[in-house]
């Protein structure tokens, strides 16, 4: 997909912001873009309503289903006061379905030049989770597991790896199932998708945000999750290890190897999806193929 193509598309899915916005009669005098990776926000200013619009994770996940996860999950939490961006409080959250594609609104919150202190983002992951623990609606257990399989599955029959590196990926996938099945750890409503990208430094506070990935699953998923990246290219390490120290809990290091592993096979699937618009995310799955090369 070219540039040319993407700038369309962010086009519409912004139109379509915009005409929906507009039948829920929010008020606005511009749409801005803060960010486009799997999903696109944008601010409707100058009110403080932001749209998330599933663009590329719409493209695998069909419905609504783990919007409303989202939603309800955030909810949730900001009623028990975690360090998260709330749903939008002008507005009915949603979500909404419009030209083919579906969003919901949540609440504006401004960032900060500082980069997020990864002890306090650790220290707040922790204080979601026990929040996390009351939570009594449905959730999938060990969702991002089933996805990544089927994920996987359907790369394959696209012919993206090599032979080599399919099978070797399967064996990967094979062992991950296994051992995961012996694994007898308690388990609870987790993030699901805790990368430091999703934790923000706000004139709030630090605020854990994306919520769509919400799982039943051991606590040590969402910990793999903050460290993998440093793990797998080497950078960021005394961040990560901040974050461990701050989240406060010790975990034992062949679980949270068996977990940054299965957490690097799930990223390693979404890099190439989220590459056929942002090409960047095709090095890191170059990378973390290599990684996993290296490993077997």
């Amino acid at each position: 997909m070219t540039e040319t193509d993407n700038a369309f598309h962010v086009q519409a899915a912004v139109l379509t912001v915009c005409e929906v916005a507009q039948q829920q009669t929010i008020k606005f005098d511009a749409a801005i873009v803060l960010a486009d990776h799997s999903n696109l926000l944008v601010h409707l200013r100058p009110t403080s309503v932001v749209a998330r619009v599933a663009t590329m994770t719409g493209t695998v996940r069909k419905g609504d289903t783990w919007l409303k996860r989202e939603i309800a999950i955030a909810s949730h939490l900001t009623a028990a006061g975690a360090p998260v961006i709330p749903p939008s409080r002008v507005v009915s959250p949603g979500p909404y379905h419009h030209n083919g594609l579906v969003l919901s609104f949540w609440e504006f919150v401004q960032e900060l030049d500082e980069p997020v202190d990864p002890t306090t983002a650790g220290k707040a992951l922790r204080e979601c989770h026990e929040a996390l623990v009351d939570f009594d609606g449905e959730l999938p257990v060990l969702d991002a597991l089933s996805e990544s399989e089927q994920i996987f599955s359907q790369l394959c029959s696209e012919e993206v790896f090599s032979l080599a590196d399919a099978e070797m990926l399967q064996e990967v996938n094979e062992r991950l199932k296994t051992q995961f099945l012996q694994l007898e750890l308690p388990m609870q409503p987790v993030h699901g998708d805790s990368n430091p990208s999703n934790v923000l430094n706000t004139t709030r506070g630090v605020l854990w945000a994306d919520w769509e990935d919400t799982f039943i699953a051991p606590i040590v998923w969402d910990i793999a999750c903050f460290v993998a990246s440093s793990r797998v290219f080497g950078k960021d390490i005394e961040q990560a290890n901040a974050a461990l120290n701050g989240y406060g809990i010790k975990i034992d290091d062949e679980v949270l190897d068996l977990f940054i592993e299965a957490r690097t096979f799930q990223t390693l699937l979404w890099n190439y999806i989220i590459g056929q618009e942002h090409h960047s995310s095709l090095q890191r799955f170059e990378g973390r193929l290599r990684w996993f090369r290296e490993r077997e």
